[in-house]
């Protein structure tokens, strides 16, 4: 066990891994909104979702919050986290904490970035960086069990 304190950012016990909170957010008609990355970001031009990284004085949901609410101007509710995955790049190693949130008012959207709001159907179509695939997953998974659940 590393007894190191963590280097901000980095996940405790993995100082190679960057923390990194996600925000899987749907609005009312169950489309998911995502973000295309800017140019000069790791994974530039493709959609990934709103996020980044958890900064030392926070836990994985508020850096989640904050991120979403930094780069789209909505709040959200109903927040679950979904799930966790690390992922290896070449130039870096990330771990995710993924979590779900309900953004009914969406007037307040202001993306920094170009956005869209998509259907579950439609994520394979879109060009996304590779650690989305399990993460993508983790999220059909969770609308899955929750549509049964209201059956």
């Amino acid at each position: 066990m590393n007894t190191s304190p963590s280097t901000p950012n980095t996940v405790p016990d993995q100082p190679h891994q960057t923390a990194i909170a996600l925000v899987a957010a749907f609005d009312r008609h169950a489309r998911l909104l995502l973000l295309k990355r800017h140019d000069n970001q790791h994974c530039a031009g493709l959609w990934s979702f709103p996020g980044g990284k958890v900064e030392a004085h926070e836990t994985a949901e508020q850096a989640a919050r904050r991120e979403l609410r930094e780069e789209t101007g909505l709040t959200g509710s109903n927040w679950q986290q979904l799930g966790t995955h690390a992922f290896d790049y070449a130039e870096c190693s990330l771990h995710f904490t993924l979590f779900h949130c309900l953004c009914t008012h969406t007037s307040s959207l202001t993306p920094e970035s170009e956005h869209g709001w998509f259907t579950l159907q439609r994520l394979p179509a879109l060009p996304m960086p590779q650690a989305n695939a399990e993460l993508i997953e983790i999220v059909q998974a969770y609308r899955s069990a929750a549509a049964l659940r209201r059956n």
